[in-house]
């Protein structure tokens, strides 16, 4: 399983934490995945799983929906990247972010002209 980002790239916007341990069972196709993509990340287990869930806690705040957070729209805009080239479609980084400010509204209101 592969971040959908690669954490030297982007680091979401969170507090380093006091190291504590997570126990968790997962099935055996699960923990392989997760090594592959450690693997293909350059990072341990470890490192790789605690990126993960930052990514998710990060996705799923508040922060994420604002539209003037500019790590939010960051993230959007890597995100954009990574998938448009995955689908073979390697985008010039200003149409994606057209894409995004469409998607969002030019205003950062998160209504598009056609909402509007």
């Amino acid at each position: 399983m592969n971040a959908l980002l690669d954490p030297i790239c982007f680091d979401p916007p969170m507090a380093e934490p006091d190291i504590t341990t997570l126990n968790i069972r997962i099935d055996s196709a699960l923990m392989r995945a997760l090594e592959a993509g450690a693997v293909d990340s350059g990072l341990t287990l470890d490192e790789h799983v605690a990126w993960l869930i930052k990514e998710a806690v990060f996705i799923n705040s508040p922060a994420f929906f604002d539209p003037d957070n500019e790590e939010a729209h960051e993230y959007r805009m890597i995100r954009e990247t990574l998938e448009s080239s995955a689908r073979g479609e390697d985008l010039p980084l200003d149409q994606v972010m057209k894409a995004i400010e469409d998607e969002l509204g030019a205003d950062g209101s998160g209504e598009s002209p056609t909402q509007a």
